[in-house]
C-alpha cells in the first residue's frame, strides 16, 4: 500500500492555463502535501487508464487537479473501489463539482482542505445509455447534451471551453428539435410529454455558469434523492429567452419548466434519440432510452468540514404536478437572515 497520494492532472485544463503554470503549481502543492506521484493525461478519458493503474500499484488516495471532467473521469473508477479517496484540487475552467461540495476555487485553499483530510461518502448518478457512466454533480440531455456532444468535433480552434461550450449551447438551443417522450420518474405514473426540450437531474445547482436547480444542493443532501428540471415545449426565441434568466436562476416558475424531485428517471424518446452527458462526455447519442439514478455513499470524497447550503427558493418549487408547467407561476425568493 502507498501512503503518498498519487495526483492526475489534466494540463489543458483552464484553456490550457493549468499546463502553461504546471511548474509553479506542482511547486506549491509539495509545499502543502510533501511528497507525491503524478501523471499529466494525454488524451480524452486518459484519467480512467491512469487511475486504474495507480490503484493497482497500490495508491489508496487519489487527487483530481483539474475541472469537472477530471474529477468526474476518475470518479468513474473510484466508485468501483470503495477503499479509495478521491481529493479535488481545483483548476479547472468552471469546476460546479467542486463548488458544490464548497472547495474553493483556489489552489491554495483547495489544498488547505485536502491536506485537513475530512472524508464523507457522497452519492452519485448512475447515467446508462449507449454507455454507463457516473455523474457526481449533474446530468442533462437534450440541446446542452448535444452541444456538449459537439464539442468534440466542432470549433476545435477554440481554446476556452467555457466560451465554446457557451456557443455551442446558444447554436443548438435553437437547432435542436423537441422530441415527444416519456418520463418516468421512481414508481409514479408514466409522464407523456409532447416536445421534450432538456432535461437535468442533479445534486448540484449549477452548470458551466447557468443556475439551473436553485437551492438543490441542501434540498437533496436532506431528501437523499435528485433534483429534476425539465423544460418543454420551448421553440425560437423563448429557448433563449430561458437560457439567459437561467444563469442567475430566474427561469423558475417560468412557463414550460418543471422542476421535481425523484431518486430515479426514465426518459424514453418517442422520436429522435435523446443526447445525455456528463461533464462533456456523452453517454447516449444513438439510444432512444436513457436511465438516470441515485446510488447512494458511492465515494469516499475529502471536503470541508463545515460547509453552508443556501435554499434560496421554498421547496415547494420541487414538488408542483407537470400540469402546472403549462403556465407562468410566481415564486418568491427566501429573505437571507
Amino acid at each position: 500500500m502507498k501512503s503518498d497520494p498519487f495526483i492526475i492532472i489534466n494540463p489543458n485544463a483552464n484553456s490550457g492555463r493549468l499546463g502553461k503554470n504546471l511548474d509553479k503549481i506542482l511547486k506549491t502543492t509539495k509545499e502543502y502535501i510533501g511528497d507525491f506521484q503524478y501523471k499529466l493525461t494525454e488524451k480524452g478519458r486518459h484519467e480512467v487508464e491512469i487511475a486504474e493503474k495507480a490503484i493497482e500499484e497500490g495508491y489508496k488516495t487519489l487527487v483530481a487537479m483539474g475541472g469537472d471532467g477530471t474529477a468526474t473521469n476518475m470518479g468513474d473508477v473510484v466508485v468501483n473501489h470503495p477503499e479509495i479517496t478521491l481529493g479535488l484540487v481545483s483548476a479547472g475552467s468552471m469546476c460546479d463539482w467542486h463548488r458544490t461540495h464548497s472547495i474553493p476555487y483556489r489552489l491554495k485553499e483547495s489544498l488547505e482542505i485536502f491536506v485537513e483530510g475530512h472524508t464523507e461518502k457522497f452519492p452519485a448518478i448512475m447515467c446508462s445509455g449507449d454507455k454507463t457512466y457516473y455523474a457526481f454533480d449533474m446530468t442533462d440531455g437534450g440541446f446542452t447534451a448535444k452541444a456538449a456532444a459537439a464539442a468534440f468535433t466542432e470549433m476545435k480552434w477554440m481554446k476556452i471551453g467555457v466560451i465554446k461550450y457557451n456557443y455551442l449551447a446558444f447554436k443548438y438551443v435553437l437547432k435542436f428539435p423537441n422530441v415527444p417522450a416519456v418520463l418516468t420518474i421512481d414508481d409514479h405514473d408514466p409522464i407523456e410529454i409532447k416536445e421534450l426540450t432538456n432535461a437535468f437531474a442533479a445534486f448540484g445547482d449549477d452548470i458551466a455558469g447557468f443556475h439551473v436547480l436553485p437551492g438543490n444542493p441542501y434540498i437533496s443532501r436532506k431528501n437523499k434523492d435528485l433534483g429534476i428540471v425539465l423544460a418543454h415545449s420551448m421553440k425560437g426565441l423563448r429557448r433563449i429567452s430561458m437560457l439567459m434568466r437561467a444563469i442567475p436562476g430566474n427561469h423558475v416558475g417560468m412557463k414550460g419548466v418543471w422542476f421535481s424531485r425523484g431518486r430515479k428517471m426514465t426518459v424514453e424518446s418517442q422520436g429522435i434519440p435523446i443526447p445525455g452527458e456528463v461533464e462533456g462526455e456523452p453517454y447516449n447519442e444513438e439510444g432512444l432510452k436513457v436511465e438516470i439514478e441515485r446510488v447512494d455513499d458511492a465515494i469516499n470524497l475529502i471536503v470541508p468540514k463545515e460547509r453552508e447550503y443556501k435554499l434560496e427558493y421554498d421547496e415547494s418549487i420541487y414538488h408542483e404536478s407537470f400540469e402546472e408547467s403549462f403556465h407562468k407561476r410566481k415564486y418568491e425568493k427566501l429573505k437571507e437572515d
